[in-house]
């Protein structure tokens, strides 16, 4: 099923706002119709949408996802007047949806799929390497998900490139149109497979951190046969990035062989996950009274994020070294084993391209997350879950600047605007990648080694 949501039907209509500077950072493709001028009469706030299905020169397709008629630029410039009638008109919408904005079901992204050809055309996926650079460095990543297949096909479209190469991982737990559609959406790329082995994921618990193994033993093994990657990469989801594959690879190249993995000296709380014996009850990981045994190996136990960008001869050693499986059974009973079992591994004496010494610098390059109590800009129009910022449009401005690769959380649902003006800035430095040389403090130096 095609979703078409009328001939440029205005749903929403703000009054106009003073204008805002242009942002040298953002751009959009010539074939594409030219966003107003800054200091258009049109309101820059302006919300409705397109679906002229001659209108695909975006690889954001408006066949296939709802177009939002904003001036990208100038929330990316963050006007204040321009941020605040957006995210008004947004709040609006989702009241009259019962809390979130529609998104594709399923079973329509499934139909999207039932044509391979048209579905990579019309969504704009790219067929060859945009650059040398490019080419000779491939990238494998992961992708851990369980809901709202028509996310995880705007963040696979935003990453996609053909020498690269992807393992999904749905909830084993998750509906059959969701499976369905994430299958469909692999079936279309020679270079896009599903883990061989799928987990019923546990918040916390140790098959999170199996599924990103599971689909990483596919990424050695005889799926990912042809693909010389050099990184792998570990996403959820709700991520997106904030750089093009080029900015990605620069980063990673400059990285000279080093992982970017946080590991930090756990606090008491987080001491506390790895230290007591845990079990599932009521369908949460609780803590028992009762003491682990100390780690194998005489391992240090450090903490850090789940996610990371690691080399391949890492995740080689993390999936066969000896010492790298004990900890990993010892791992099984632990808190969010995944924040731990990385971290700890990445300052082993000998761990390839890990630090032995504290990785915990200002400026963790591979993924941004606006925490509720952090330094950050407040999360002002965004919401909180589980104390993470789910990012709207009044955040345009710091992720456009910000050195990071990637950033968590974006809900489909909750601000598709947000989405749709991060593609729309990726797609114009993708193609015109000179505007790469004048990214703010990027790639960042902090993580390289010497």
């Amino acid at each position: 099923m095609i979703i078409i949501l009328g001939l440029c039907q205005k749903l929403l209509t703000v009054p106009n706002t003073k204008p805002a500077p242009s942002v040298r950072l953002f751009g959009r493709v010539p074939q594409r119709p030219p966003p107003p001028p800054v200091n258009s009469t049109e309101s820059p706030a302006s919300l409705s949408h397109h679906s002229t299905t001659d209108d695909v020169s975006s690889r954001n397709s408006f066949t296939y996802h709802r177009h939002w008629d904003v001036n990208c630029p100038v929330l990316f410039a963050g006007d204040s007047v321009a941020v605040r009638d957006t995210a008004e008109s947004l709040a609006r919408e989702r009241a009259r949806n019962n809390g979130s904005l529609p998104v594709p079901s399923d079973v329509e992204v499934r139909q999207w799929t039932q044509d391979c050809k048209a579905f990579r055309s019309g969504a704009r996926y790219p067929t060859h390497p945009m650059s040398t650079d490019e080419a000779k460095f491939p990238i494998a990543y992961t992708i851990i998900t369980h809901t709202t297949s028509a996310q995880v096909e705007r963040l696979l479209r935003a990453i996609y490139q053909p020498q690269n190469i992807y393992c999904i991982h749905p909830d084993l737990n998750s509906p059959h149109d969701f499976h369905r559609a994430i299958r469909g959406i692999a079936s279309c790329f020679p270079n896009v497979f599903i883990a061989s082995k799928l987990e019923e994921v546990q918040y916390a618990g140790f098959t999170r951190l199996r599924a990103d193994l599971n689909c990483m033993n596919d990424l050695i093994g005889p799926q990912a046969a042809g693909f010389d990657w050099r990184y792998l990469i570990n996403l959820c989801g709700q991520d997106f990035p904030l750089k093009t594959n080029l900015e990605i690879v620069r980063q990673l190249q400059f990285y000279n062989g080093t992982n970017d993995v946080k590991s930090i000296v756990p606090y008491y709380v987080k001491e506390r996950w790895t230290s007591f014996h845990h079990i599932i009850k009521n369908g949460k990981v609780t803590q028992t009274k009762f003491r682990k045994t100390p780690p194998p190996h005489n391992f240090t136990v450090y903490n850090g994020n789940a996610y990371f960008a690691g080399t391949r001869q890492f995740i080689e050693y993390a999936l066969k070294d000896r010492h790298a499986l004990d900890l990993l059974e010892w791992s099984k009973d632990t808190y969010s084993p995944d924040e731990n079992f990385w971290s700890t591994l990445h300052r082993a004496p000998g761990a390839p391209g890990g630090f032995p010494v504290s990785s915990s610098r200002p400026g963790h390059a591979f993924r941004f997350v606006k925490w509720e109590n952090g330094s950050k800009p407040d999360c002002l129009y965004g919401t909180i879950v589980r104390l993470v910022c789910i990012f709207a449009i009044d955040y345009l401005q710091y992720l456009s600047a910000a050195p990071n690769l990637f950033a968590n959380k974006f809900h489909y649902s909750f601000d598709p605007v947000t989405i749709q003006c991060l593609e729309e800035q990726l797609d114009f430095r993708s193609t015109h990648p000179l505007e790469s040389n004048h990214l703010p403090k990027f790639p960042t130096e902090h993580m390289k080694r010497p």
